[in-house]
């Protein structure tokens, strides 16, 4: 029985740093798409930018408008890009934090079963005891009856 109980608590030991590698890997996960949403955030608003800019330069040219309408298409086309992979990054940010809060429930779940399992180590070292205890003092009632 010991050998079995070492055997479940070297395999709950392992399940245990395997939680928190994933747990660790979700997080570096999430920097990495929380740079990523950054980087993206940073591109609609340089397209967004970029068309506001040109707006007030062609309105300050001398036909700036023409050479405005002929770049319009093309910085509205890069806006759209960008609010297109804005969002792609806001999704994946979205799925990540689900993965991170799975990680986490994940890990908390084994340690709660560790803490269950020292418990009832605990509870069965204490029966034991206790046990010793009662043939002790049944053994030595008997020896006072027995005189």
């Amino acid at each position: 029985m010991p050998r079995e109980a070492d055997r479940g608590a070297a395999a709950l030991a392992a399940l245990a740093r395997l939680r928190r590698f994933e747990t660790a890997l979700a997080r570096r996960r999430l920097a990495e798409r929380t740079g990523a949403m950054a980087a993206a955030e940073a591109r609609h608003g340089a397209a967004a930018e970029a068309l506001r800019s040109e707006a007030a330069i062609a309105a300050a040219a001398e036909g700036g408008s023409a050479l405005y309408a002929a770049w319009l298409p093309r910085g509205l086309a890069a806006r759209d890009r960008a609010a297109a992979a804005l969002r792609l990054e806001r999704e994946r940010l979205a799925a990540t934090l689900a993965e991170l809060a799975a990680a986490r429930l994940a890990e908390r779940a084994v340690e709660r079963l560790a803490q269950e399992r020292a418990a009832a180590a605990r509870r069965d070292a204490a029966r034991r005891a206790q046990r010793g205890l009662d043939e002790a003092a049944g053994a030595a009632a008997l020896r006072e009856t027995a005189r």
